[in-house]
């Protein structure tokens, strides 16, 4: 063989070796990371959402009947008492049907005296007439015809009786729309809007279209916040969970609530996706007294739905995932793991002898640090916390050192 064969041989012997030598000093090589030992915590599972304030009962005053506002009692802003005058819209129109109508009343009843009157004549004609025929004197036509004139004669009686009855009930009902127009408060509270002015016209609602509405009155003795929440996170929510509410026009402040309703009806609206985000409505009774407040303010919320006083907790960042091929102790992750066959399992590292060791877990409640752990850690257990990039790509097994501050490069 020639001499320049060997070299070149050699020199690919000599490559190789380098090669295995530096993935042996790589392998060899501890990856600094981060570590946090485990410990009991107390933990609390959050629900953030926004929405917007409203009290608990208001009434919205809106016209009954068409007219021009001759008169406004309050301002907006001012407290009202029940049954307090609030506005009068100009009766005159309604005034004079009333008087029509009472006029047409007293007509009718005249003409009922009228027709009692005839009937009384006619029944004594009728007898009259059949005593005459009993003694011969008259014929059957005529009795026949006395006995019809007393029949009309009931007939007109009993009509102008319902005459009577129907002109009472336009009466009734023309004297409604009259008091309507003398609009008064029907609960005590503060006017949070006033929509009108002297010489407006009121305009009342319809089947399609609503009616002017004059004002609102609401008991800002009850508060409550509407928020909106997502699909995923309302089946976390019960009635009665507490929450702390926090009002952008009060941002220092917060404001101790209950949840007092969850809505079963969904909420659409558009998302960046082809689909749709679907929420659901959450009320929360604000039980602190919230001063200087207004209907409408932007409020964030956060509800508790979980607590646990003494809970071994995990950093979220340090749970992972891993795929069973890739876990060297695959008997002890079936015998932890709830479903044996799924291919990935979630879990920690935790360091023993210098080693990255996977741990698979059983999750409870998240706060927003951290996970409960409900089996796989004890006390003390030195969980691998940073850095992200170390987690994601450390291996069963890896060597590892500890370090306060992990090597971005490493």
């Amino acid at each position: 063989m020639k001499k320049k064969h060997w070299i070149l041989i050699g020199a690919a012997v000599l490559i190789v070796v380098l090669i295995l030598v530096n993935i042996k000093a790589r392998r060899g090589k501890a990856l600094a990371v981060q570590v946090e030992e485990i410990e009991r915590r107390e933990l609390s599972m959050i629900i953030s959402a926004s929405g917007s304030i409203k009290p608990k009962r208001h009434v919205d005053i809106s016209a009954s009947s068409i007219g021009k506002v001759t008169k406004v009692a309050v301002e907006e802003g001012d407290f009202v008492e029940k049954d307090q005058f609030l506005l009068q819209i100009d009766p005159m129109e309604l005034e004079s049907t009333v008087s029509r109508i009472e006029a047409a009343i007293s007509a009718s009843m005249a003409a009922e005296r009228q027709a009692t009157a005839q009937v009384k004549q006619s029944e004594r004609d009728l007898e009259r007439t059949k005593r005459l025929y009993e003694q011969g004197y008259l014929t059957d036509q005529e009795v026949d015809a006395a006995q019809t004139n007393y029949d009309v004669a009931v007939s007109r009686h009993d009509a102008t009786l319902h005459d009577i009855e129907q002109q009472k009930a336009l009466l009734k009902s023309a004297r409604h729309n009259l008091k309507e127009v003398t609009i008064v408060s029907e609960m005590s509270g503060v006017v949070t809007r006033l929509n009108v002015e002297e010489g407006e016209t009121a305009i009342m609602g319809t089947l399609n279209n609503p009616g002017t509405v004059l004002m609102e009155i609401a008991d800002l003795s009850t508060i409550e916040t509407e928020v909106e929440v997502d699909e995923t996170e309302v089946v976390h929510i019960s009635l009665g969970d507490r929450s702390n509410v926090t009002l952008d026009a009060f941002p220092d402040t917060t404001y101790a609530g209950e949840v007092t309703e969850i809505g079963n009806s969904p909420i659409y609206s558009a998302s960046s996706s082809s689909q749709q985000a679907v929420d659901f409505k959450v009320v929360i009774t604000i039980t602190d007294t919230i001063m200087n407040v207004r209907p409408g303010l932007s409020a964030d919320a956060e509800i508790i739905v979980a607590e646990r006083d003494s809970a071994l907790a995990i950093p979220i960042q340090s749970l992972t995932v891993r795929r069973r091929r890739d876990l060297k102790d695959n008997a002890a992750v079936d015998s932890t793991a709830a479903e044996g066959e799924r291919d990935e399992i979630e879990g920690v590292f935790v360091v023993e002898g210098g080693r990255a060791v996977f741990r698979p877990l059983n999750i409870g409640i998240s706060s927003q640090k951290y996970f409960e752990v409900l089996s796989g850690l004890k006390v003390g257990d030195k969980v691998i916390s940073g850095n992200y990039q170390a987690i994601r790509n450390l291996k069963d097994g890896q060597m590892v050192k500890v370090s306060k501050r992990a090597d971005k490069k490493e």
